[in-house]
C-alpha cells in the first residue's frame, strides 16, 4: 500500500507541477506582455510630449518680434534660449530665410557661424517641405552637413502682418523663411533607452510613418526601411512564423494600431510590442518594444527543481515509512489493548457518576419535601400566635426564620427541576398591575414600621404568563432591593415597549457590586451573607421560559440599582 501511495504521490506530484509551471510560465508571460505594452504606450506619449515641446518651441521663434522683424541680435538670444531649455532632446535650433541660406545656428561659436553663415540648405526636404506646404514637417534620419544622423522638424516663418488679412490661413505671400530644430538620433535613443524600465530588460526601436528606422540599438539599419530588402535579409535568420509576427505587427503600428506578439527572436521567447506615436493628430511614426521571457524561464526552471526535490522527498519519506511501519504494527497491538481496558474502565466509572447524580437529585427532592412538611404547621402557628401576642419578638423571629426555610426549599426544588429540563410554565392572561399591587402588599407590612418606601407606577394591562411564576420572579427581585436598600425608595414600574413588556425595580440602596455583575445571574452568586444566591438563577430561567429576558444594572446617578425584565406583550 505504502509503495502505491508513493508511486500515485510521485506521479500526481510531477502532474502538479508541470501543470504549476505551465500556469506561471502562462502568467510571467502575460505580466511580460502586458509590461511591455504599457511601456510602450509610455514611451509613445513621452516622446510625442518631447517632440510637441520642441514643435512648440519653433512656433513661439516664428512668431516672435524679432524674428518677424528680422532683428538678428535679438534674435539669437531666443534661438540660444530655446536650445538650452530643450537641450535633453533638441541638438540645435536653426533659422533660414525665404531662400533657405543659413541665418543663425543656437549656441554656435563665431568660427563655426562665419563657416556656415548663408549656407544654402533649399534642397533639404525640411526647408522644401516647410516652404511648400507651411506646415510643421517632422523627417526621416538625415545624414547632416557634418555626418551626424538627426531628424529634424521643421515650421515656417509667416509674415503676422500678412496673415491677419487671411483670416489666420496660410499664406505663400507670407513666407519669410523656415526654423528648424535638429535631434541626434544617439540623444533620440538615450532618451527612450531612459525611459524605458530596467525590469523589462527589452530593446526599444523608433520608425517614421513611412517605416523608416529612427532608432535601433542595430546601428546599420538606422534610415533602412523595415521592409526593405536589408532589414528582411536580417530578418529571414529567423523563422518563418517569426519573421511574420515582425511584418504584421510593424505594419498594424504604421495604420495606428496597438498591441503586442508573442516570438522567437534568437532561440529566446520574446514579446514584440508597438505603439504608434501621435503629433498634431497627425501619426509621427511607430514605437516598438522587444522584451525577453527571461522571467518566465526562469520560473519555470525553478519549479523543474523543486519537482526534482519533491519526487526525492517523496521516496525518502516511504523508506522511512517502511523503516517504521514493524513499530507502528506491534506500538498498535499494545494500544489497543491498553484502550480497551481504560475504555471499560470508563465506562464503570461513567455509570457510576449517573447513578451518584441520579441519587443525588433523589436526595434534594426528598429532602426538600421533607423540610415542606414540619415547616407548614410551624408557619401557621406562628402565624396564630403573631395574631394573639403581636408584639412578642420571639414569635415574629420562630415567623420570619419558617418563612425563610419554606423559600429556600422552594428555591432548591425549582434549580432542581431547572437543572433538569422539568420546569413546567402554565401561562394564562392576567391584570399586571394587580399582580405587582398584591406583590407590594406582601411586602408592604415588611417596612411599614421603617424609614423604606415601596411604590409603583403601573397602568392596567394584561399578559399571558405564569403569574405564579412571575410573582415568584418579581418577590425574588423585590425581596433583593430590600436586602440591600436599608433607608431610602424603592420603585416598580411596568411599561409596554413595541411587542414587549418591561417591569424595572429601581432602589436607592448600595448598589451592586462590580465583582459579581458578569456572573450576577448564576448560580450561588451572592455578596450577602443571608442569601443562597439562587434567587436571581431562578428568576433568569422562569423570564427566558416564557421568552422573555433579564438585566441589572447600577443607576447612573451612583445610588441604588435596576433590575429589569421584560415578557412578551
Amino acid at each position: 500500500m505504502i509503495i502505491a501511495i508513493v508511486a500515485s504521490l510521485s506521479a500526481i506530484s510531477s502532474s502538479y507541477s508541470a501543470s504549476t509551471s505551465e500556469q506561471i510560465e502562462k502568467i510571467a508571460v502575460q505580466e511580460t506582455r502586458s509590461n511591455a505594452e504599457i511601456q510602450a504606450h509610455h514611451l509613445s506619449n513621452s516622446l510625442a510630449n518631447k517632440l510637441a515641446d520642441v514643435t512648440n518651441n519653433l512656433q513661439i521663434i516664428s512668431k516672435a518680434p524679432a524674428v518677424q522683424e528680422n532683428d538678428f541680435e535679438r534674435a539669437k538670444k531666443i534661438f540660444n534660449n530655446a536650445e538650452t531649455a530643450s537641450s535633453d532632446i533638441a541638438d540645435f535650433y536653426m533659422w533660414l530665410d525665404r531662400e533657405g541660406r543659413i541665418v543663425w545656428i543656437s549656441n554656435i561659436n563665431q568660427t563655426a557661424y562665419d563657416q556656415y553663415r548663408g549656407f544654402d540648405l533649399s534642397y533639404r526636404s525640411y526647408f522644401m517641405h516647410s516652404r511648400d506646404t507651411l506646415q510643421t514637417y517632422y523627417s526621416s534620419v538625415t545624414d547632416s552637413n557634418d555626418r551626424v544622423l538627426r531628424l529634424y522638424i521643421s515650421y515656417p516663418i509667416l509674415d503676422e502682418k500678412l496673415q491677419q488679412g487671411t483670416g489666420g490661413k496660410a499664406n505663400d505671400g507670407a513666407f519669410m523663411g523656415v526654423v528648424v530644430a535638429g535631434v541626434r538620433t544617439e540623444v533620440l535613443g538615450k532618451f527612450l533607452e531612459g525611459e524605458i524600465s530596467p525590469k523589462l530588460e527589452g530593446q526599444v526601436g523608433l520608425l517614421d510613418n513611412r517605416g523608416i528606422i529612427l532608432y535601433s540599438k542595430d546601428t546599420p539599419y538606422l534610415g533602412k526601411n523595415v521592409f526593405g530588402v536589408r532589414f528582411q535579409s536580417f530578418l529571414s535568420s529567423l523563422d518563418a512564423e517569426s519573421v511574420d509576427s515582425f511584418n504584421s505587427g510593424f505594419k498594424a503600428a504604421l495604420q495606428g494600431e496597438t498591441g503586442s506578439r508573442d516570438t522567437t527572436m534568437n532561440n529566446s521567447r520574446v514579446t514584440f510590442a508597438y505603439q504608434p506615436v501621435t503629433l498634431e493628430e497627425k501619426q509621427f511614426g511607430a514605437l516598438y518594444i522587444l522584451a525577453p521571457h527571461g522571467q518566465a524561464s526562469a520560473a519555470a526552471a525553478l519549479i523543474d527543481q523543486q519537482r526534482n526535490l519533491t519526487t526525492l522527498t517523496i521516496l525518502a519519506m516511504a523508506a522511512a515509512a517502511l523503516g517504521i511501519l514493524f513499530l507502528i504494527f506491534s506500538w498498535n497491538k499494545r494500544l489497543e489493548q491498553t484502550v480497551s481496558a481504560r475504555t471499560a474502565e470508563l465506562r464503570e466509572a461513567n455509570l457510576q457518576l449517573e447513578a451518584r447524580d441520579k441519587m443525588q437529585q433523589e436526595f434534594i427532592n426528598v429532602a426538600a419535601h421533607e423540610l415542606r412538611t414540619p415547616v407548614l404547621p410551624i408557619i401557621l402557628g406562628a402565624e396564630d400566635l403573631a395574631e394573639t401576642l403581636p408584639d412578642n419578638s420571639i414569635v415574629q423571629i420562630i415567623l420570619r426564620n419558617a418563612r425563610r426555610i419554606t423559600k429556600l426549599t422552594n428555591d432548591i426544588l425549582d434549580a432542581s427541576r431547572i437543572e433538569s429540563n422539568s420546569l413546567r410554565i402554565d401561562k394564562k392572561r392576567f391584570n399586571l398591575k394587580d399582580l405587582i399591587a398584591d406583590v407590594i402588599d406582601d411586602y408592604g407590612k415588611q417596612v411599614s414600621s421603617d424609614s423604606r418606601e415601596i411604590e409603583y407606577e403601573v397602568q392596567d394591562m394584561e399578559v399571558e404568563a405564569d403569574a405564579t411564576r412571575i410573582t415568584q420572579v418579581l418577590s425574588n427581585l423585590l425581596g433583593n432591593s430590600l436586602k440591600f436598600t436599608k433607608k431610602g425608595r424603592i420603585t416598580i414600574t411596568a411599561r409596554k415597549d413595541g411587542s414587549q413588556v418591561v417591569v424595572a425595580v429601581r432602589d436607592t440602596g448600595t448598589g451592586i457590586d462590580p465583582d459579581i455583575i458578569p456572573r450576577l445571574f448564576t448560580k450561588f452568586s451572592t455578596k450577602s451573607d443571608s442569601g443562597t444566591g439562587l434567587g436571581l438563577f431562578i428568576s433568569k430561567s422562569i423570564v427566558e421560559a416564557h421568552g422573555g429576558r433579564i438585566w441589572a444594572e447600577n443607576n447612573p446617578d451612583g445610588k441604588g440599582a435596576t433590575f429589569a425584565f421584560s415578557l412578551p406583550a
